[in-house]
Formats: C-alpha cells, sequence, structure tokens
C-alpha cells in the first residue's frame, strides 16, 4: 500500500492518515513533520538535501501512507504511489475545523506541531482560501495521473475506496 493524501488544512489528511494507518498497519508520515524538525524553540527548517534523503527514504519503502498539503515539494510520491488522494472539503467546514481545532489545541484537549496562537489561526485561515485560489491549477495537474488520482467530498467516502481496493484487513 503506497497512499498520497493531500487537501487543504483542516481537510482531514491527518485523521484519515492515522485511520488507514491503524487498520492497514502501514506506517503514516506528515509531509509537514518531514519539512520541518519540531523543537522545544519552535519549528526549524530541515535542509534541503536531509528532507528530499528522508522523503526517499520513506517512498522507497513498500507500504507507507504521506499526507499534506498539495505543495510543489515532496511530490514525487505521485509518481511511484499506487493512488493520489485529494480530500476536498467544502470551505465552511473547513474554517470550521480551523477554529475548533485551534480553541482545543489552546485549551490543552488536542496536541499540536505549532504553538496555536492568534498568529497560527491566521495563517491556517489563509491557507484554507489559498487551497481554494490554487483548487483549479491543483486539480488540473493532478489530472495527469489519471486513475491513480482520487477526488473525494468527505473521508468517510475515501475510506470506502480504500476499503474496497485492499479489503477490509484489520477491521
Amino acid at each position: 500500500m503506497k497512499i498520497d493524501i493531500i487537501g487543504s488544512v483542516a481537510s482531514g489528511k491527518t485523521t484519515l492518515a492515522a485511520t488507514i494507518s491503524k487498520t492497514y498497519k502501514v506506517p503514516f508520515y506528515e509531509k509537514d513533520n518531514i519539512v520541518w524538525v519540531r523543537t522545544n524553540q519552535g519549528d526549524v527548517r530541515r535542509p534541503e538535501d536531509q528532507r528530499n534523503n528522508l522523503f526517499q527514504s520513506i517512498i522507497g519503502a513498500d507500504d507507507w501512507i504521506v499526507e499534506g498539503s498539495p505543495r510543489k515539494i515532496l511530490n514525487q510520491s505521485f509518481d511511484v504511489c499506487d493512488y493520489i488522494i485529494l480530500l476536498d472539503i467544502n470551505i465552511l467546514v473547513r474554517l470550521k475545523r480551523v477554529f475548533i481545532r485551534w480553541v482545543r489545541q489552546r485549551v490543552g484537549v488536542e496536541l499540536y506541531n505549532s504553538e496555536p496562537t492568534i498568529k497560527s489561526l491566521k495563517y491556517n485561515i489563509k491557507w484554507v482560501f489559498e487551497f481554494n485560489n490554487d483548487r483549479e491549477e491543483i486539480l488540473d495537474r493532478l489530472s495527469s495521473y489519471d486513475d491513480k488520482f482520487k477526488v473525494f467530498r468527505n473521508s468517510k467516502d475515501a475510506e470506502k475506496f480504500i476499503i474496497q481496493v485492499y479489503g477490509k484487513t484489520g477491521l
């Protein structure tokens, strides 16, 4: 199983990746954690060669799930994965999730990679809108992957697709 899950901030990428990972006993990786080294003093961008080597070691394995925003880097996985899953979730749902996640992180109910500050909230809202602005270009770019590129409006339909393709292993 080699799956790349992409989508906007708050589209459900990490949740879907974690669910599939647990069900099928396949490791999953957040692309953000490949780009950034998380430290107590804040995030530090990983050197390009280190980032690329780490990513190549992940996608060179027999089974993996990677998830992240459809950035222009770390897309070598598109060529070697079984499926590219785009979670194309309604913007209002994503904005609501961004705010709820931020509140939950602020009160300590939900773990976070980056400190839930007002600045981080503004960035997440900005990235939700950027995804919408870039959506058509993303769809055009990924349409060249033909049958391995799948678009879902919700995570449940993506999960059903995975079960249909890979079976009910682990359920």
